[in-house]
């Protein structure tokens, strides 16, 4: 991915309550006023991370209005959806259910990837038993 930004836009620092702070016309302009790394700023202003070195960035026009962001620093981690799983003999005696495939991994250890082959189809088994998502009841 190219973080090249195009002419008349500008890399925006605002600090994590979304206040600005300051224009820069490149990356490297920014590490040098902030001591941010360059990496950093870029990623964090193309939507790779929320932040770099502690405050949030942005690509945009030069002539756009500097008026305060609205932020959302909260974690999306183990916030996804969760498919429940039934775990069965390969008789198809069910033996257990698990929240997710993350905890019938752990639980078992057996590979995430496994057992999301066995419950997609691509592959038979996983750890010796069948596999398949638990239906919601309507």
């Amino acid at each position: 991915m190219s973080r090249t930004i195009k002419a008349g836009c500008v890399y925006r620092q605002y600090t994590k309550d979304g206040v600005f702070i300051a224009d820069y016309k490149s990356s490297r302009a920014a590490f040098e006023a902030t001591g941010v790394s360059v990496g950093s700023i870029a990623r964090a202003a193309h939507g790779e991370r929320k932040t770099g070195g502690g405050y949030l960035w942005r690509v945009v026009p030069e002539d756009s209005p500097k008026d305060p962001i609205v932020v959302d620093l909260t974690s999306r981690i183990g916030h996804h959806d969760k498919r429940p799983l039934i775990q069965k003999t390969l008789d198809g005696e069910v033996v257990g259910e698990y929240l997710s495939i993350a905890h019938a991994s752990r639980a078992l250890n057996i590979s995430r990837r496994s057992l999301s082959c066995a419950v997609s189809g691509a592959q038979k088994t996983a750890g010796g038993y069948r596999w398949e998502e638990k239906k919601e009841k309507e």
